[in-house]
């Protein structure tokens, strides 16, 4: 299981790394997360294939489900 504080603390400070962050910690509180609210809140420029498979990961180690398709 991912600590808690690993995704809070990160040296390089950027809207995808903020915006990532509030999700797992979202995610984490629900148990869940929506492809809508992974697409809305990632820029596009986050998205290819290889960000998402890391941020899917991520998800599954912390024990976050992600609910729906993508679209």
């Amino acid at each position: 299981m991912v600590e808690q504080n690993e995704f809070e603390s990160n040296p390089e400070k950027t809207a995808y790394h903020d915006n990532k962050r509030e999700l797992l910690r979202r995610g984490r509180e629900k148990g869940e997360l929506t492809w809508s609210e992974i697409l809305e809140a990632l820029p596009q420029e986050h998205l290819g294939e290889v960000e998402m498979e890391v941020f899917l990961f991520t998800c599954r180690q912390m024990g976050i489900e992600v609910k729906g398709a993508p679209s």
